[in-house]
């Protein structure tokens, strides 16, 4: 996604046309949480805080998922 591009241009590019898929639907929820204000302290981040707080975050979703998984 371009830096250039507005949040509704990027959002539009991520979710494409309605109706979502499960994972569009799944994404969708995780952004609601992080707009409706949860989120709003990323703004705080220098890049080299982005960027480690992204790969950290890469961690936690795939051990939030694994852990989905051994529940099944």
């Amino acid at each position: 996604m371009d830096v250039d591009q507005s949040l509704l241009e990027k959002l539009e590019g991520l979710f494409g046309d309605e109706p979502f898929g499960f994972v569009d639907e799944e994404l969708f929820k995780w952004f609601l949480f992080m707009y409706s204000g949860k989120g709003s302290g990323i703004k705080d981040l220098d890049i080299l805080n982005f960027e480690l707080f992204n790969d950290k975050l890469n961690l936690l979703i795939n051990a939030v998922y694994q852990y989905h998984q051994e529940l099944k």
